[in-house]
């Protein structure tokens, strides 16, 4: 398949290619959705195997974006910025400003934050070239990214747990976390403060002796063990696809929940989900935390505002799975149908002219 293709088929407006041979910047940037304001999308800096499959990552992601968008009643549309990392030496400060100045000739197209293989410090060198980029944590007064992700998914689950057993407060049940990096261990903070069990896993022995050290009684299996685990709750917090057509029966829980992106491979397995009785949180909506980080797509809000405006994925969950059972689909298809009737009604009144010119009585009369 060709890239307009692609494009037409997830509904793309723009793909823009950035190389810079000086610092061997290979830089794909997806605008996909602007209805409703400037595309807002993390910059993911990752070894990818080829050139496909950068290009098909940026695509899938900044759909999510949109989706997230949207659902989480933002301002912004949805984008992402795919950095191709295929060289031995680490991207220095010259690697950065040049995507900043990339991103400048986008004049606001696109704001970006750290996402996967980056970080504040990186983001301090694109602003140097651009200001449409943001500064999230400690110096700016905001939330760190990976805790306001963590509540969201925190508050994401306890409304699955009211759907599934009744009840919000997640006492009494096990969670089985995948990936205890930065999002998964804060997630662990979250649960804990319920009288539950935890179940990790990582393929980083630190970081799960990390978790063990503050929460003795979390068991740790292994990685090719966590799906297959006795869980209420899995949360994939490491890279997807997690849930396959080949995994898929292997699951021993009753929801899935997690801040992974692409946690199915196929947007089929939702259908087979839902046959199983199994209530899966779509990513872009428990995912969605990140989007409270900002009043829109340039003014930071503290922590304590992001940290209160997370809570909102309750009812943004409960409402996805209020729509599910109401017209029998997926949790999935539900998510996207809020998605996208929010940007058609609001796409549907851009033609309405705010500032109209207003002509003076002599200016008609032509006088």
């Amino acid at each position: 398949m060709g890239i307009f293709e692609k494009m037409e088929k997830h509904g793309h407006e723009q793909i823009v290619f950035c190389y810079n041979k000086p610092t061997n910047l290979k830089a794909i940037i997806a605008i996909h959705n602007t209805t409703l304001g400037n595309a807002i999308g993390g910059c993911r800096l990752w070894r990818y195997e080829s050139e496909r499959d950068a290009l098909d990552d940026s695509l899938v992601l900044s759909e999510i974006m949109t989706c997230q968008s949207a659902i989480a009643d933002s301002d912004t549309g949805g984008g992402k910025i795919v950095l191709w990392h295929d060289f031995d030496d680490t991207p220095d400060e010259a690697y950065f400003r040049a995507l900043g100045r990339f991103i400048e000739g986008l004049k606001g197209r696109i704001v970006t934050y750290p996402d996967l293989g980056t970080d504040t410090n990186h983001m301090r060198y694109i602003k140097r070239e651009t200001d449409y980029v943001m500064l999230f944590g400690a110096p700016t007064g905001g939330a760190e990214s990976a805790e306001i992700t963590a509540c969201g998914v925190y508050w994401g689950m306890k409304a699955c747990a009211k759907e599934v057993y009744g009840i919000s407060e997640l006492d009494g049940l096990t969670i089985a976390i995948q990936g205890v990096g930065s999002v998964g261990d804060k997630l662990a903070d979250y649960l804990m403060r319920e009288d539950l069990k935890l179940i990790v896993t990582d393929l980083n022995y630190d970081r799960l002796k990390n978790v063990q050290d503050k929460y003795p009684q979390t068991r740790i299996v292994k990685p090719e063990e966590i799906l297959s685990s006795e869980c209420d709750i899995l949360s994939p917090c490491a890279l997807g696809p997690v849930i396959t057509k080949k995994n898929v029966s292997d699951l021993r829980c009753k929801i899935i929940a997690g801040p992974a992106y692409n946690i199915l491979e196929d947007i089929s397995l939702s259908d087979e989900l839902k046959r199983r009785e199994i209530l899966c949180a779509p990513d872009s909506v428990v995912n969605c935390g990140e989007m409270f980080l900002t009043e829109d797509a340039f003014k930071i809000l503290s922590k304590k505002q992001a940290l209160a405006s997370a809570e909102k994925i309750y009812d943004i969950m409960a409402k996805v799975i209020a729509k599910s059972k109401r017209e029998n689909i997926s949790t999935y298809e539900a998510a996207h149908r809020i998605a996208r009737e929010r940007i058609r009604k609001v796409g549907a009144i851009k033609d309405i002219l705010k500032s109209p010119v207003i002509f003076s009585r002599k200016e008609i009369k032509g006088e």
